[in-house]
């Protein structure tokens, strides 16, 4: 990894700063060898190219206008467009005078490339025009009859390639890190889902603890509370509360016993539904009134099609709700009716004990839980005192699933 870091750094300083100089170095180089160059033929040629020599000599300002035509291309990345516009001046001016021909013009091409790969495609081309116009212009007087066309040709050409890489370059980066970017947020969009369904799990699974726990507990501690007042006076009657508290006990744990097989096994075989549906209120019910709270229960006939989650549902709710008479009411009477209207399940549980406090608080867990699982539903919920004493609890579950939720 670091290895990797060094190598990018060194990769970087070297087209940032030693390119530059290194292009410096060879200019300086090729402005000094060339009038040599000419000295040599002018002795074995004609007098023309002598004096051509003397003409293409290079002098302190030649290496001083190179200088600064290159040195510039060490901030290119920092200031793309200044550099680009001192390298397009100074690079045509020297070509303009009677200078040694050298490499100058790569400077501006340098310059063009880099504008097009950190600079917008508009801006790009712009510049490249600004460029081009610039340097035919004033370059022009040195093109003979001869070639002029294919000097404008040839220089344009040059440029359009320098600005076209740079925006192709530029173009591709974009295009990756957006591809990136999609990558990174795809990404994160799955671990929100993940994490989405472990939040809604998690209260899944914590609405069926609560219900079963809740339920089991509250009988089995009024059975217990009864079997200790009867153990001396009544021992048959102890001894029913006591099978009563083992029976209700086993319940519980066939129940936590699946649920939380189904947590520990990716077995498709695994119990994948809850044991609580409506056909088991009967015995929901005979639970209750062995608490001494006699039960009047009302079922429908028509729920052979109810749908699984509806089934389950209704049934926690059911159980939930009688499980606050037998803790909370002190009732002697309650009213269980399911019933079926069009497309929507009904369930209302009556009592005719302590009103407010049957239910407990909004703030518990167990009115909180019953209105959770209606609106998950997107059915209609309702829990609260009645008028003359009591407390009822009101649900209204959609068949079909699609349908609107409504507050309740």
């Amino acid at each position: 990894m670091n290895t990797t870091i060094k190598s990018t750094k060194w990769n970087t300083a070297f087209f940032d700063v030693v390119l530059p100089l290194l292009l410096l170095l060879f200019a300086c180089v090729i402005a000094w060898a060339y009038p040599q160059l000419l000295a040599q033929e002018g002795a074995r040629g004609p007098a023309a190219a002598v004096a051509r020599t003397s003409k293409s000599y290079a002098n302190d300002l030649t290496y001083v206008l190179i200088a600064a035509i290159f040195l510039p291309l060490v901030l290119r990345k920092r200031y793309p467009l200044v550099v680009l516009g001192i390298a397009t001046v100074l690079s045509a001016a020297y070509s303009a005078s009677s200078n040694p021909p050298t490499m100058t013009a790569i400077a501006p091409v340098m310059a063009l490339y880099l504008v097009g790969r950190v600079r917008d495609r508009r801006t790009t081309w712009i510049a490249f025009a600004a460029a081009t116009l610039f340097t035919l212009a004033v370059t022009a007087h040195t093109f003979t009859d001869a070639s002029w066309i294919g000097d404008i040709i040839s220089t344009t050409a040059i440029f359009a390639v320098a600005a076209s890489l740079g925006d192709a370059t530029r173009s591709r980066r974009a295009y990756i890190a957006s591809i990136e970017q999609r990558a990174v947020d795809a990404e994160r969009t799955r671990e929100e889902e993940a994490r989405r369904r472990v939040e809604e799990e998690r209260l899944r699974i914590a609405r069926e603890l609560h219900d079963v726990t809740a339920h089991s507990l509250s009988i089995i501690a009024l059975h217990a509370g009864a079997a200790e007042k009867a153990v001396k006076r009544d021992p048959d009657a102890a001894i029913a509360a006591l099978r009563t508290i083992r029976a209700t006990s086993k319940e519980s744990l066939d129940e936590l016993r699946a649920m939380l097989g189904v947590l520990r096994s990716a077995d498709e075989d695994a119990p994948l539904s809850p044991a609580g549906r409506l056909e088991r209120l009967p015995d929901l019910v005979r639970t209750v009134e062995q608490a001494g709270v006699h039960v009047t229960l009302e079922v429908a006939e028509d729920l052979g099609d109810v749908p699984a989650y509806v089934d389950v549902s209704a049934y926690r709710i059911v159980q939930e709700a009688i499980t606050n008479v037998v803790r909370h009411a002190q009732a002697p009477t309650a009213r269980v009716v399911v019933a079926r209207e069009g497309d929507e399940l009904t369930l209302e549980i009556a009592d005719d004990g302590r009103g407010a406090t049957a239910g407990a608080s909004e703030e518990g867990h167990g009115i909180a839980g019953m209105r959770e699982r209606v609106a998950a539903l997107s059915g209609t919920f309702s829990a609260g005192p009645v008028a003359g004493g009591g407390f009822k609890v009101a649900a209204r579950l959609p068949l079909k699933r699609g349908t609107q939720r409504r507050d309740g």
